[in-house]
């Protein structure tokens, strides 16, 4: 048996989810349903569960400080986090590579949720964790998890000076003059960096700090020359854009 805790403020949500995890996955078990994260942490030291499913959410407290409040020898469950929050704590989410389904909660969502945590891919890592919580309530300290081949580094957002294409892999570049080679394509760091007004992508082979650009270069194609003066090629059709994105940033 599988032991969960669901912490939810809505009564009838709570039952809704219990039902459903219920039918997806039988060896699971809700032992406790909680309302709030003092009652959450009570059940937790009492119970030990295996997985809980954690609104963000919450009176008094954001289920994010969830973990301010238990010892890393009490910090043996997995979590699945449950929101109804706006694109900027979904960008939160994927950044700190942590699982989590949306509300209105959809079966199929839940489902394939439960099915990471099945095969021990859902993350329990307090590294993770903090990153969320980093990007959840911060703007100018924002980090990235990103995979490597044996584990996984966190990054400040504002010390990368661009990512390149690598096929389905990505090269991440630093400030630093470090590089990693990380399992995810370019695309991915494009769509969990929108929003992210410093993350442009500049040419179908880079996503680029703008923050780090000291030149543009209109000869012989469209370049652009980087802090650490690497030179970057710009699609065409994304020089005006960039140049708009400078004289805006100027008048602001």
């Amino acid at each position: 048996m599988i032991k969960a805790i669901i912490i939810e403020d809505e009564v009838k949500a709570a039952e809704l989810l219990s039902q459903m995890i219920k039918e997806i996955e039988p060896s699971i078990q809700v032992i406790d349903k909680c309302i709030d994260l003092p009652s959450a942490v009570k059940s937790i030291k009492k119970n030990s569960p295996d997985l809980v499913f954690l609104d963000v959410e919450l009176p008094v407290y954001n289920g994010l400080q969830l973990l301010n409040f238990l010892n890393p020898e009490e910090i043996k469950f997995r979590i699945i986090f449950t929101t109804a929050s706006h694109q900027h704590a979904i960008q939160a989410f994927n950044m700190s590579a942590v699982d989590y389904v949306l509300k209105p909660i959809q079966f199929d969502k839940l489902k394939g949720a439960i099915q990471k945590f099945l095969d021990n891919q859902v993350k329990n890592d307090a590294a993770s964790y903090g990153v969320l919580k980093d990007n959840y309530f911060s703007n100018d300290q924002k980090k990235i998890v990103v995979p490597l081949i044996n584990g996984f580094e966190i990054i400040k957002l504002k010390d990368i000076l661009y990512i390149k294409a690598e096929g389905s892999y990505a090269h991440i570049h630093q400030e630093n003059g470090t590089s990693l080679m990380v399992s995810h394509n370019l695309k991915y760091y494009e769509d969990i960096f929108n929003g992210e007004i410093n993350f442009i992508r500049v040419h179908r082979s880079y996503l680029v700090n703008i923050n780090f650009v000291k030149r543009i270069s209109r000869n012989d194609g469209a370049t652009i020359v980087m802090e650490n003066n690497t030179e970057l090629p710009i699609a065409l059709d994304k020089v005006d854009f960039i140049l708009n994105y400078f004289n805006f940033s100027k008048k602001n």
